[in-house]
């Protein structure tokens, strides 16, 4: 095969087959021995696959708010889920109110025979009266592919437009409407064919000027964007659809290393070997920030000092500064942030923290988690005025607002006799969890004060 011109893919494939069968001929005693097992399969090496970039989906992403079924290439690309599962899902798939798609189908190619006798010379797909001898959709291969996967907001209210729009061709196609349920369907209600969708994948592509890439390329773009943003790998996986015992190669194939990532393992490499700080990577909306490092600032060397509202961050590099002051005034739109240059003996005179205090390079910026809670003497609940768990962006020097931990808690008393329960972390859910723990101890550490050492029992 391979002297033929066939693809190593293509001959490992038809190997693997013939070998299932054989053995099966052995296991029933028509064979002695299987000759295909004697033969060796060429080798396959795993095309590498580069994912879109952030640029380039969001090229994507405006050229498919011009098309019909914007939402099909939106699941694409922010969910990752595989072509069939995307053309198979149905509205019953879909809990707006849970937030929610199902994967339990997927579409499968159609197979057609002559309807007309084999008369009109054409081959069966393009004859006119074809018909389609094969299943429109199956159930995912395996268990783990039959998955619940979480829809961002943006996504939730795009497929709400979606559905409208899909009643308004239902009303227009009249009695020409096929209702099937589908989500994605033609202006007839028919599911859309894989191959219909294959080229009107790359028809986006051209229009959004971006390079020519299979249509799971749109696969590997959600994995990675999984991985920067630190994804546990059990939720990936659920995500995903992989099973498993095959999970970690589907990872290693399907996501790929970034700049930001292998500076997150440079940075805990540095940790274990020199005892340098290691900060983790957490990406928020705004870009990927590099984690932090700090080291000895030459004599002579100007300072870049990033004013943001009435903090003072000095920076060794200028990019880092206007960088940071970029990003935190975007964070922060009724504040000024600014950069000034100072020379190092008047930092070292005016600055706070000295020249220890200099960065040589950009500090962990995240999404902090906050719940705070207030309870009486006698453990009623005080009414603050605002909402008990909200989440803000935080940078490593606004220490009232960072952490880098999942979750941390405490509980304290206040001067009038209320007791405080504060929680903050990394993990919504986690942070969910603590403050019902947090409040608990509130409530007792309220009515029962002696207990933790209060004052004023």
């Amino acid at each position: 095969m391979r002297a033929n011109g066939s693809a190593a893919g293509t001959a490992h494939q038809a190997h693997r087959t013939v070998n299932t069968a054989l053995n099966e001929a052995v296991r029933r005693r028509h064979l002695t021995t299987n000759p295909a097992s004697i033969a060796k399969s060429p080798k396959v090496e795993e095309e590498e696959v580069e994912p879109y970039s952030l640029k380039e989906v969001q090229r994507l992403l405006a050229e498919a708010a011009k098309v019909r079924n914007t939402a099909r290439w939106v699941i694409a690309l922010a969910l990752g889920l595989r072509q069939g599962e995307a053309l198979g899902l149905k509205w019953e798939d879909v809990d707006f109110q849970a937030g929610v798609i199902l994967v339990r189908r997927g579409r499968l190619r159609p197979r057609y025979k002559h309807g007309c006798g084999n008369r009109c010379g054409r081959k069966p797909g393009y004859c006119p009266q074809k018909i389609n001898t094969r299943r429109e959709t199956k159930d995912t291969k395996t268990r783990a592919g039959k998955r619940p996967i979480g829809v961002p907001e943006e996504l939730l209210k795009l497929l709400r437009r979606h559905k409208e729009q899909q009643e308004r061709e239902r009303a227009l196609a009249r009695d020409l409407w096929v209702e099937k349920g589908y989500v994605f369907t033609s202006p007839t209600g028919e599911p859309l064919n894989p191959n219909t969708d294959f080229h009107r994948w790359k028809d986006l592509l051209k229009a959004a000027k971006v390079r020519d890439g299979r249509l799971h390329a749109a696969r590997h773009t959600a994995a990675t964007v999984l991985l920067i943003l630190g994804v546990p790998d059990a939720v990936v996986d659920r995500i995903m659809g992989w099973e498993p015992g095959k999970s970690a190669r589907m990872r290693r194939r399907y996501q790929h290393l970034t700049g930001p990532v292998l500076q997150q393992t440079a940075a805990k490499i540095g940790s274990l070997l020199w005892g340098t700080r290691a900060h983790v990577l957490e990406p928020v909306p705004g870009g990927p920030v590099p984690g932090l490092s700090q080291a000895s600032v030459p004599a002579g060397s100007t300072v870049y000092v990033a004013l943001l509202g009435e903090r003072r961050i000095p920076f060794l590099h200028r990019e880092h500064a206007d960088g940071v002051a970029s990003q935190w005034g975007a964070d922060h739109p009724d504040h000024a942030a600014e950069v000034e240059e100072w020379d190092r003996e008047k930092w070292a005179d005016k600055g706070p923290g000295g020249m220890r205090a200099i960065r040589d390079g950009v500090p962990d910026r995240r999404i902090v988690h906050h719940a705070h809670a207030v309870y009486l003497p006698g453990g009623g609940r005080l009414n603050i005025g605002r909402d008990d768990q909200w989440s803000v962006v935080a940078w490593e020097f606004e220490s009232g607002l960072y952490t880098d931990l999942p979750v941390r808690w405490h509980t304290m008393r206040r001067p009038g006799q209320e007791v405080e329960a504060r929680v903050r972390g990394t993990d919504k859910e986690a942070v969910a969890v603590a403050f019902a723990e947090a409040c608990a101890q509130a409530v007792d550490r309220a009515r029962h004060p002696g207990k933790y050492g209060d004052m004023g029992d």
